[in-house]
C-alpha cells in the first residue's frame, strides 16, 4: 500500500502515469538533493510504472515545478490525488529529512489538485508512521528492507 502498487498505477491513464512519475521526480528535484533511500524508491516506482532507469534522471534532471503544478491540475479525481500525494510525502520522508523545499513543492501539488492542508499533513503523519514501523521491523527482523 505504502510503495507504488502496480495495481493501483494500472488504473491510470497513460498520461496519468507520465505526470504521476513526473511529479513524483519533482519531489526529489524539490531540494536538489538526491539520497540513496530516494533512489530505491524511485527504481522500484519506475519498475512498476514501467519506465527506464534513464528515463526516471531525464525526469529529476528536468523537473520544473511551475509545470508540473499545471499538470497536477490535470488530476481531477480525488482518490488518484490522495494516492499521488501520499507517494510525494513517502519519497520526501523516506531519508528521514523532510525539507522545507520539499513540504511547499507537495502543498504546492496538492493545492493544485485541491488537496486541502490538512488532509497533506494527515496523509504525510500516517507515512511517517509507516516508516517508523518499517524501521523497527526491519531491526527486530535483522533484514535491510521490509515492506
Amino acid at each position: 500500500m505504502f510503495y507504488p502498487d502496480k495495481n493501483f498505477i494500472n488504473t491510470l491513464s497513460a498520461g496519468e502515469r507520465f505526470i504521476f512519475l513526473k511529479i513524483i521526480c519533482g519531489t526529489v528535484a524539490a531540494n536538489r538533493q538526491v539520497s540513496r533511500e530516494e533512489l530505491i524508491y524511485l527504481r522500484e516506482a519506475a519498475l512498476k510504472y514501467d519506465v527506464s532507469g534513464e528515463s526516471l534522471a531525464n525526469m529529476i534532471k528536468s523537473s520544473d515545478r511551475a509545470m508540473l503544478v499545471k499538470q497536477a491540475r490535470m488530476i481531477t479525481d480525488r482518490a488518484k490525488a490522495l494516492m499521488l500525494i501520499k507517494d510525494m510525502c513517502m519519497v520526501a520522508n523516506i531519508d528521514n529529512t523532510l525539507d522545507d523545499s520539499e513540504i511547499d513543492y507537495i502543498l504546492d501539488i496538492a493545492e493544485a489538485m485541491h488537496v486541502e492542508p490538512q488532509r497533506v499533513q494527515d496523509i504525510n503523519q500516517v507515512v511517517n508512521e509507516y516508516l517508523a514501523v518499517s524501521q523497527k521491523a526491519c531491526i527486530l527482523l535483522e533484514q535491510e528492507h521490509w515492506t
